[in-house]
């Protein structure tokens, strides 16, 4: 159920193909987390993109006073990651934490360019997730 809504997801940009979908299927990993559970945390290279299926997550940062800096918010139908990190493969300064008990998909840096490799236009459908989020943020 959970890979469904992700390929629903992925066809309210563009309609995929029944061996598109298939690819799909144990290049993405589903976890449950608990409220508080972090995913990142800084001075770890961001692994991960993350889809939320249910609950919500916040990315802050602490700065050396250690006040924390909340600077997005994810539910679900979301996507959350630490995109510099995560493409450079250096350390995060950010912290990626469940405000609430979720579940969520993610999908490794290998198994992503294995995707856009294999499915070209998922290449183009992370381009404009990752344009939406840049505008959210301004």
């Amino acid at each position: 159920m959970s890979l469904q809504l992700l390929i629903a997801h992925f066809e309210s940009y563009i309609p995929l193909k029944e061996t598109e979908k298939q690819l799909l299927e144990g290049r993405v990993a589903r976890r449950q987390i608990k409220r508080k559970q972090a995913i990142l945390q800084e001075g770890f290279p961001c692994k991960h993109y993350t889809f939320i299926l249910e609950g919500c997550f916040r990315m802050y940062a602490v700065d050396k006073k250690g006040t924390e800096h909340n600077l997005q918010f994810a539910a679900e139908q979301d996507w959350i990651a630490d995109i510099g990190s995560f493409h450079a493969g250096r350390p995060s300064a950010l912290f990626i934490e469940a405000i609430e008990p979720a579940v969520i998909l993610q999908i490794e840096k290998q198994d992503l360019y294995f995707l856009y490799t294999n499915i070209p236009k998922l290449d183009r459908i992370f381009k404009v997730i990752v344009e939406n989020k840049y505008v959210e943020l301004q």
